[in-house]
């Protein structure tokens, strides 16, 4: 109860990003069907053309169109805040391949795949084992022939390629700290310094830091939403050991709106905000109030828009399961 309250207290102080939630909301309702449209021509299509099984192909299909429009909404935000193009189909396969990649890191022990996903991403000869793996490498395939220059993105990507791959440590119980909170932040910096490369590719160094420090805050954001099923799953993060909470994010949060506004100036910035309160609410009823979670994510099945603040529906691949 005490950390329910201290949460929303957190919402409180974090009063000032909320004032561009409505832009924010309003922006995501215009343009969400166009994303779901994107998705639908280029995302849809790859994954009929390689998931052979039915069922197999509506459940990845469910899966990865969730986690598209989250991500690809939150690009498209990023596309608002710097002034550039909103590229509606690589914002929806970058969604999806994120959530496809993390589920094969998290579903696989194989040690090759690393290696063999490192062939892929640096666009060297790279074997598929599985459908998931020939997916992974067709949607990759076709960012590289929709987002050019693509260079800055791939060099992202390979450094973020190293942390996941090093993430697999979270699975020991006796990490240490520091060692979690380098495999954090360097997974939500390099992340998101990947996707918004996607957009906009020719960033200056202060900007991409400040892409960097969004993406290290994002990923702790996912880590305090998902730590129950970590702990199920056997990873621990800082958030499951009570390090990182709410408040050290929302902390965060409001320490780089000034930043923002410098870049972006104080009207894009108070967009961006928006749309990162109402990602800190969503959080917060999510975490402490699931039954509203679990209703809204029946109501995702029926809604686009729903869908963009929900989380995916089971994992692409489970832990263990990923074979040939």
């Amino acid at each position: 109860m005490r950390q329910g309250l201290g949460d929303l207290v957190e919402l409180l102080r974090c009063g000032r990003l909320a004032i561009g939630s409505a832009a924010a909301v309003r922006f995501a309702g215009q343009t969400i069907g166009d994303l779901s449209s994107a998705y639908d021509r280029v995302v849809a299509r790859i994954i009929e053309c390689e998931i052979r099984d039915l069922a197999e192909r509506i459940r990845v299909s469910g899966a990865l169109r969730s986690t598209s429009m989250r991500i690809g909404m939150a690009m498209l935000h990023f596309a608002r805040l710097t002034g550039c193009e909103q590229r509606l189909e690589v914002s929806a396969l970058a969604g999806a391949v994120t959530r496809l990649y993390d589920d094969l890191i998290d579903g696989s022990a194989e040690p090759s795949l690393d290696t063999r996903l490192s062939d892929l991403f640096g666009g060297r000869a790279f074997v598929a084992e599985n459908d998931l793996e020939r997916l992974l490498a067709e949607l990759i395939g076709e960012i590289r022939l929709r987002a050019q220059p693509i260079d800055a993105a791939v060099v992202a990507l390979n450094s973020l390629h190293e942390y996941q791959s090093l993430s697999r440590r979270q699975r020991e119980g006796d990490l240490p700290e520091a060692v979690l909170e380098k495999i954090c932040r360097g997974k939500g910096a390099m992340a998101n310094l990947t996707l918004c490369s996607l957009l906009k590719p020719g960033m200056g160094a202060g900007e991409r830091e400040l892409v960097m420090a969004l993406g290290e805050a994002f990923q702790s954001l996912d880590d305090y939403i998902d730590v129950e099923q970590d702990s199920r799953n056997g990873v621990t993060t800082l958030a499951a050991l009570g390090v990182t909470t709410l408040t050290d994010i929302g902390q965060r949060m409001r320490q780089l709106r000034p930043r923002m506004v410098s870049y972006y100036g104080a009207a894009r910035a108070r967009w961006y905000c928006g749309m990162i309160y109402f990602l800190l609410l969503n959080a917060v009823v999510d975490r402490r109030f699931p039954f509203i979670g679990r209703i809204a994510r029946r109501l995702a099945r029926r809604s686009t828009l729903v869908t963009f603040v929900t989380p995916g529906w089971e994992a692409v691949a489970a832990a263990g399961t990923v074979n040939p």
